[in-house]
C-alpha cells in the first residue's frame, strides 16, 4: 500500500531530536531484532532499543500487546519511532557467529526485555521504513559496540530447542508453538538462526522469516483439520482494526481457503487481490495477497482446531482510507484471531451470507467476481444436482 509520510512525519516528530543525537546509550531493548534484505545475500542485521527510556520497553515491540491495547496507528508509530536500529552487515550464507550476532540471537530469545549499552560509529537518521510485513522499522545506524548488562530472561522449552542443533526448524518452530511462545518470538528466532540443524542455521530477511513461521504452522494445523468431522454450520464472523474490516465466513465442506483483500476502495475503481488453496494444498507462494493470506491462514485454522471441526474458510479484507501506514502483517493475524471471540451469525445458505457480508463493504459485491473459491461451490452444487 501507499504510506501516506507526510501524515507519518507529524505523528513522530517529537521524537526526531531525541533519536538524531544518539551515539552512545544504555536502554531496555523489547527485545527486539531486525534482519534486513537489501543487498542480499549480505544484510545488515541489528539490534532495536530506545536511547530515551520514557516508555516501558516490552510495549515497543510486542504486536500481540498492540492489539490487545488496541492500539493506533499513531500509538504504533510512536512505539516504534523511538527503538534505534543498532546495525552490523553479515552474510546469509555461512553459519553466523561474533560477537554482535552473539547478542543479537540472545536477545532474539529472551521473554522479556534486558538491557543494552550500545555505541554507535555515527549518529541514527530519523527515518521509517515500511514494507508491510513487519512492523515498521526507522532510525539506522551502524554500530561499533554492544554489552548486555544482564542476562536475558529465557524459558526453559526455549533454551531447550535453540540448543538441540539436530533438531530440523520445522519441528522446532511446532514445539514453540505448542509450548504457547508468541509467534512474533518463533519469528525473531528463526529469522536470526537460532533454529534448524547446526549445519542448516542462516540468517533469514525478517521479511520471509514471518511468512515462513506462519506457514509452517499453518500445514501443521491443515493436516490436523483435515482429520476432523465437517462443521454443522454456515458461521460468519466479522472485526476490525485500524480501518481493516474482515469478514469470515466458515462454509460446512471440505477444507479450502481463500484471502481476498481490497484497498483503494474511495477510488472509482478499488483494486482487489485473491488468493486460493484446494484441499490438496499450494505449492506457490500466494503472489497476490503475500504475507497476510498466511497470517489469516493461520488464525482461522487455530479456531477449527479449537473447536474440532473441518471447514471451507472464505475471508474478505477490506482496507479503508484512514489506514495511512502499513503496520505489518500481525494485524491482521491478531484481528482474525479475535474475531473468533466474538458473536458470529448462523445462514441456511452460502448466498445469504454472502450477501451479509456484501452490505456490511463499502464496495459491496465488487469483490465476488475475484473468488475462485465461490466458483468451485457454485460447480460442486450442479454436480451434486446432476447427480443426486
Amino acid at each position: 500500500m501507499k504510506v501516506d509520510y507526510s501524515k507519518v512525519a507529524d505523528k513522530v516528530k517529537f521524537w526526531k531530536s531525541i533519536i538524531e543525537n544518539a551515539k552512545d546509550f544504555s536502554g531496555s531493548s523489547p527485545p527486539a531484532v531486525f534482519v534486513g534484505r537489501a543487498f542480499y545475500p549480505k544484510i545488515y542485521v541489528g539490534i532495536l532499543a530506545p536511547p530515551n527510556q520514557q516508555t516501558a520497553a516490552d510495549i515497543l515491540d510486542s504486536p500481540e500487546k498492540w492489539y490487545e491495547q488496541k492500539a493506533s496507528i499513531e500509538q504504533i508509530l510512536n512505539y516504534r519511532s523511538q527503538l534505534i536500529y543498532s546495525r552490523f552487515k553479515t552474510s546469509t550464507v555461512k553459519r553466523p557467529s561474533g560477537k554482535f550476532i552473539d547478542v543479537t540471537q540472545e536477545l532474539s530469545m529472551a521473554k522479556k526485555p534486558a538491557g543494552v549499552e550500545i555505541k554507535l560509529k555515527e549518529k541514527p537518521r530519523f527515518t521509517f521504513s515500511f514494507d508491510g510485513w513487519s512492523q515498521p522499522i526507522g532510525n539506522p545506524a551502524p554500530i561499533d559496540n554492544v554489552i548486555l548488562t544482564e542476562n536475558p530472561s529465557v524459558e526453559r522449552k526455549v533454551d531447550y530447542i535453540v540448543s538441540d542443533t539436530d533438531l530440523k526448524a520445522v519441528r522446532s518452530m511446532i514445539e514453540l508453538y505448542r509450548h504457547e511462545i508468541p509467534v512474533s518470538r518463533i519469528q525473531k528466532m528463526f529469522s536470526v538462526g537460532l533454529l534448524g540443524l547446526k549445519t542448516q542455521r542462516r540468517f533469514v530477511p525478517t521479511r520471509w522469516g514471518i511468512t515462513a513461521v506462519d506457514d509452517t504452522i499453518g500445514k501443521t494445523l491443515i493436516e490436523k483439520v483435515k482429520d476432523y468431522q465437517q462443521l454443522n454450520d454456515i458461521m460468519l464472523f466479522q472485526n476490525d482494526y485500524l480501518a481493516n474490516h474482515f469478514e469470515i465466513l466458515l462454509i460446512p465442506e471440505n477444507y479450502q481457503f481463500e484471502f481476498i483483500e481490497s484497498w483503494d476502495i474511495d477510488k472509482p475503481s478499488p483494486m482487489t487481490s485473491a488468493d486460493y488453496e484446494s484441499y490438496f494444498g499450494r505449492k506457490t507462494y500466494a503472489i497476490n495477497t503475500h504475507g497476510g493470506y498466511y497470517a489469516a491462514r493461520v488464525a482461522a485454522l487455530e479456531y477449527l482446531d479449537k473447536i474440532k471441526r473441518q471447514a471451507t474458510i472464505l475471508i474478505v479484507r477490506e482496507v479503508r482510507p484512514e489506514y495511512y501506514a502499513d503496520v505489518g502483517v500481525w494485524k491482521i493475524r491478531e484481528t482474525v484471531r479475535d474475531a473468533f471471540n466474538k458473536p458470529f451469525e448462523k445462514f441456511d445458505t452460502v448466498n445469504q451470507a454472502i450477501k451479509k457480508i456484501c452490505e456490511r463493504m463499502i464496495i459491496r459485491n465488487k469483490w465476488i467476481n475475484r473468488s475462485s473459491l465461490l466458483k468451485n461451490l457454485k460447480q460442486q452444487t450442479k454436480l451434486k444436482s446432476f447427480t443426486s
